[in-house]
């Protein structure tokens, strides 16, 4: 596993008392070490602690300081003098333990002498510092975000290793967890034991870690390794001697997914500049029956999660829209710019708010997702639609309406474009016809069902409505092109037949971080209930199972008390009960709130409930909050745009309209059936019934 800079996990927000003793096989926790000093049941029996001892003191600002024990007074308190010539005195009787301070940093902070949450931050600091952001605790890899390049050392290295004890003794690095992995998939499997293991990287972490960058390592370093094994000598990553030209192209292909996906799939955001807004697993595919110690690539795949719809029409203050849009008005051409028709940014409100960001240069990434386009063989028709339909998306935000009464249609709203020529261009870059889209955003059909027999008749939307109509088309569009881009990517990944020819993979889990913004709405939910999930993976492989192991070897081991967030997954996820659940019940009714939802919460909740709670303050601005005290701290999220959020249906009339649409690459991603789902989902969201 890598865990990315500033993962909440417990490997250092709890000590570990790990020390390995197994030096021929690498790091392995196998015996379990006590604290220095453990309360004592009074101060008479505090123990003696020898002058010029160096330890850690609490600091209200720096967390912890480091000082040098010069006397003891009694047998319960101590005199520090602190790092910075501050005299503190330190009461035994009254801290759960006296944090003895290591002689040294280490690169596997399983070799410390002394285990304790000063002891880790100190250590990854000190590395820090010396620019060595990677350090081992034990099998994981955690990667402090050095906030600047850092050159990566030669793959051949880890590469010749001459075992698991020399793997570990190279400087920690995501080419070391790409290599264990490589070299698990070599192990012959055990005689009736089944196939060979697979294998896979979870590569978490807060946000702004440097997960991404972390991922894209591991898959440089697979790549690298399976064209070394047939004797590649170049670190071209298009072409290495030795290689087919397949083979070559797919090497090349799985590395030029990162840039397709990204810009497509990442935004800056107040905490990241290349925030991954969707979660990302990637499995490479090998046959490792075609050749002893070696294993041939087959083919690769990609599976994505929860993209963040919402982004296509909304931003934080500071924060922009995904990359692809700003790419493509600073790095189009003058005579694309003219074919698409592309707005200046300022005129376009779905990316008017922060155009431009110093450490991005998005006339390159423009020039890139071409690059990566063309590895990918994409045609120009591909091209083409794609690029029309992203520009029909920002002259889609700029239309707007005016709203009047019509007395023809006794006082229904009258809504009409502020400014027609902009809808016009929206609907040619789209391939419809402006009365008809105008017709679908203005307009919804209402089916009523008296007395067995059904009648259908259209109601006239007011202006906030079209304006949510419009932003859900723009939304739909978006996530359609989206899902095209991976299932393209699949596609000439060879992702199908690649499951008929694979005997094993290494997969990489790439997912969003944990996140806590100062204002948090129903895209950090889920990406923090997804960060839940995989804290409880983490603790069941790191604790629950390995006490386990040592309870069935009969290895001599303390209990270890971690944080189980199996409360927090199930306030969350329960069925009827759970959050999620009480939030689809909401968007059932037609009358539902986010007041409401928050009501049916909290009398779900046990009585005294310290993970949930309601703020008894409202803020200015916004609506109803509630509070969850996650495992990585407390998160307030704000619940205005929750029900919308969840629902966020696009009507059957802008479905249909988009699948008739005359550009035909649009058009097949809006299929029949899926203009049936989609009404079906709206109808039984918002359309009234009458008369049953």
């Amino acid at each position: 596993q890598a865990v990315s800079p500033g993962s909440p996990c417990p490997a250092y927000r709890r000590p570990m008392f790990w020390k390995s003793k197994d030096k021929g096989d690498g790091p392995s926790p196998k015996t379990l070490r006590q604290p220095l000093s453990p309360k004592p049941p009074n101060a008479a029996d505090a123990p003696a602690v020898a002058e010029a001892t160096e330890v850690w003191v609490p600091d209200k600002e720096r967390v912890w300081v480091r000082g040098r024990v010069t006397r003891q007074v009694g047998r319960s308190e101590l005199e520090v003098e602190t790092e910075d010539g501050v005299t503190v005195a330190v009461d035994l009787a009254r801290h759960d333990t006296l944090h003895t301070a290591n002689p040294s940093a280490e690169q596997d902070m399983c070799s410390l002498w002394h285990m304790s949450e000063p002891a880790v931050l100190s250590n990854l600091q000190l590395r820090f510092a010396a620019d060595q952001p990677y350090t081992y605790v034990a099998h994981l890899l955690i990667a402090v975000n050095p906030l600047k390049p850092i050159p990566d050392p030669a793959e051949v290295s880890y590469e010749g290793a001459a075992s698991s004890a020399a793997l570990a003794a190279l400087p920690p690095h995501q080419f070391a967890v790409a290599e264990r992995a490589y070299r698990a998939l070599l192990e012959q499997p055990a005689a009736g034991g089944g196939g060979r293991q697979d294998q896979s990287i979870v590569v978490s972490g807060e946000s702004g870690a440097g997960k991404t960058e972390s991922a894209k390592k591991l898959l440089r370093y697979i790549t690298w390794r399976v064209a070394s094994a047939v004797g590649g000598t170049t670190h071209d990553r298009r072409r290495s001697v030795g290689q087919t030209h397949a083979a070559a192209a797919l090497n090349a292909r799985i590395l030029d997914s990162s840039p397709i996906l990204e810009s497509l799939g990442n935004a800056k955001t107040v905490r990241n500049h290349n925030s991954s807004r969707f979660g990302k697993f990637t499995k490479i595919d090998f046959d490792a029956r075609a050749a002893p110690k070696r294993l041939r690539l087959v083919g690769a795949s990609v599976e994505t999660y929860l993209l963040e719809r919402s982004r296509v029409t909304r931003q934080a203050e500071g924060e922009r829209n995904y990359h692809i849009f700003y790419q493509l008005l600073a790095g189009a051409s003058a005579a694309e710019r003219q074919r698409w028709r592309l707005l200046p940014a300022a005129s376009a409100p779905y990316v008017s708010g922060c155009v431009s960001v110093p450490t991005l240069d998005d006339a390159a990434g423009y020039a890139e997702f071409c690059e990566a386009l063309g590895t990918f063989d994409a045609k120009a028709e591909e091209r083409e639609a794609l690029f029309l339909c992203l520009s029909a998306l920002l002259h889609l935000g700029d239309v707007d309406f005016s709203e009047a009464s019509s007395p023809v249609r006794g006082g229904e709203p009258q809504v009409e474009p502020v400014d027609p020529a902009r809808l016009q261009v929206a609907a040619e870059l789209l391939g419809l016809e402006p009365a008809a889209l105008l017709a679908a955003l203005t307009t919804r059909t209402v089916t009523a069902l008296a007395r067995g027999e059904s009648e259908s008749f259209s109601v006239r939307l007011d202006g906030a409505k079209t304006r949510h109509a419009r932003d859900n088309l723009a939304k739909a569009v978006y996530s359609a092109l989206f899902d095209w881009a991976v299932g393209f990517v699949n596609c000439k990944l060879g992702a199908l037949a690649a499951a008929a020819e694979r005997d094993c993979f290494i997969g990489i889990l790439d997912i969003f971080g944990f996140e806590a913004f100062e204002t948090n709405s129903f895209e950090q939910l889920c990406i923090n209930f997804a960060n839940e999930m995989l804290q409880a993976q983490f603790n069941a492989d790191t604790f629950r199972f390995q006490q386990a192991e040592y309870e069935a070897e009969g290895v001599p081991w303390q209990h270890i008390e971690y944080e189980d967030n199996t409360a927090i997954i199930e306030l969350l996820a329960a069925r009827r009960v759970g959050a999620f659940a009480l939030l689809d019940e909401e968007c059932r009714l037609q009358t539902g709130t986010a007041d409401s939802f928050i009501e049916k919460l909290a009398r779900s909740r046990p009585a005294g409930d310290e993970l949930f709670s309601v703020p008894k303050l409202k803020r200015a601005k916004g609506g109803a909050e509630f509070s969850i005290k996650h495992y990585a701290g407390l998160v307030t999220y704000e619940t205005s745009l929750f029900i919308v959020k969840n629902t966020d249906p696009l009507l059957p009339e802008l479905s249909e309209l988009i699948g008739n649409s005359e550009c035909a690459p649009l058009a097949a991603l809006f299929p029949p059936d899926a203009k049936k789902e989609s009404g079906a989902k709206s109808r039984a969201l918002f359309s009234t019934t009458v008369g049953t």
